[in-house]
């Protein structure tokens, strides 16, 4: 399951002690769109929501890959089988329904290194093939870095652990995270985005 890089509004709350409805009730009056994510051993899961409604709920089970299911339901019956460590990511309303319709991915492999490609170089290739996908950036030595997402080769915008929102169009992040990759080793790994 991929998730937003930006630090969460909350976190560290356990499921044992919230009422799905409730919470997502108070969430949407109190930051107005994000997700609520749970993850057990067994089983993540993520809650879109904006101010009005549920928006989409991601399930992944350990080992498969992650996948929308169609009601709250299904994820209210989850929520409530197991224990679950609840964060919760504010979104921003341009920023929602591009995590909570994300396109299905496939993961690459392989991760590249920062001192084998440096990261203009591999934007610069990824533009010439026509890339739709996102390159997560991690920082060797730091919990620090950012998604970078991509349509067709063009940047749409990225996630950064410095960043609010979910979604920046901003390049002042995206020069940041060029210049925390040159100081810093960081590895590159890949997501595809699968045609539907």
């Amino acid at each position: 399951m991929l998730l937003p890089r930006e630090k969460p509004y909350l976190d560290g709350l356990n499921s044992y002690y919230l009422h799905l409805e409730r919470f997502i009730e108070h969430m949407q009056g109190e930051v107005g769109s994000g997700g609520v994510h749970c993850l057990s051993p067994g089983l993540e899961m993520m809650i879109y929501f904006n101010e009005q409604e549920i928006i989409s709920n991601l399930l992944q089970s350990k080992g498969q890959p992650a996948a929308f299911v169609p009601s709250l339901e299904i994820a209210r019956a989850a929520f409530y089988s197991a224990t679950y460590a609840v964060n919760v990511f504010q979104l921003d309303p341009h920023a929602i329904f591009f995590w909570a319709q994300m396109q299905s991915f496939q993961r690459a492999k392989a991760s590249l290194k920062s001192t084998e490609i440096p990261l203009p170089d591999l934007i610069f290739r990824l533009r010439q093939k026509h890339f739709s996908g996102f390159i997560d950036v991690q920082l060797v030595k730091k919990n620090d870095g950012g998604i970078l997402f991509f349509n067709d080769g063009n940047r749409i915008g990225g996630s950064y652990s410095w960043g609010k929102g979910g979604m920046s169009m901003s390049d002042e992040h995206y020069h940041t995270l060029l210049s925390r990759i040159q100081l810093h080793e960081g590895t590159f790994t890949f997501g595809t985005f699968l045609k539907e």
